[in-house]
């Protein structure tokens, strides 16, 4: 279905060992789909879960609740993984590789109460367009993984992926519901999210961050 299924492109370590991370425990918090996939519970995916600021602030938003991140960037697990340690966390998961890849080994059951993809890399360069995790089969395919109500959470400072993302939603209206549809509820800085490291980014260059809200319908 996807050109180049498993492939990320990009870095997965620092290009410099920051001396401040613990690699203690690093294993400790897989997420095991045979022993710790349970449908019954309130299940939320975070993809590109980054230094895991996202995760953190979705574990206390929603402490009982199953919260599994998707990230390959070593630096940003062993970040999360000394945060779920420092603060003594008990409901996030770590899923070190490719979303897609974890979603294949779903099977296509509905699990996912929520699925957040926050500051998705917007690949501007048109030869690079087809790198886009967000894109119409992407959507297509995580649906079937969503429970009923279930719902999608996109944020981006890139206007052209704004762009996308009005097209997307255009085309798939027969699948989700746009919920935040006025500025106050679609701009980031007026709403009470995770500070993630690309939000502050943005931030910092004077760009604007667009947050979707999208409902299985």
């Amino acid at each position: 279905m996807f050109d180049f299924k498993y492939k990320l492109f990009g870095r997965s370590k620092g290009r410099k060992r920051n001396k401040n991370l613990i690699l203690n425990n690093l294993d400790e918090f897989d997420f095991n789909i045979k022993k710790d996939l349970n449908k019954a519970l309130f299940n939320i995916l975070d993809i590109g879960s980054g230094n895991g600021e996202n995760a953190i602030y979705l574990s206390k938003l929603y402490p009982n609740a199953r919260i599994i991140t998707c990230e390959i960037f070593e630096d940003g697990n062993i970040n999360l993984i000394n945060q779920i340690n420092k603060l003594h966390i008990n409901n996030i998961l770590l899923f070190k590789g490719n979303a897609l890849q974890l979603l294949d080994e779903l099977k296509k059951d509905m699990i996912f109460n929520q699925v957040w993809i926050l500051f998705p890399d917007p690949w501007p360069k048109k030869r690079h367009h087809k790198r886009r995790l967000i894109n119409h089969a992407f959507l297509n395919y995580i649906y079937n993984f969503l429970k009923d109500s279930g719902r999608i959470m996109i944020s981006t400072d890139s206007n052209e992926y704004v762009q996308l993302m009005f097209n997307l939603i255009y085309e798939l209206k027969h699948k989700y519901k746009w919920e935040n549809q006025n500025y106050q509820t679609w701009n980031y800085e007026f709403l009470d999210l995770a500070e993630t490291k690309f939000y502050k980014k943005a931030l910092n260059s004077n760009r604007k961050s667009t947050f979707f809200s999208l409902k299985k319908i």
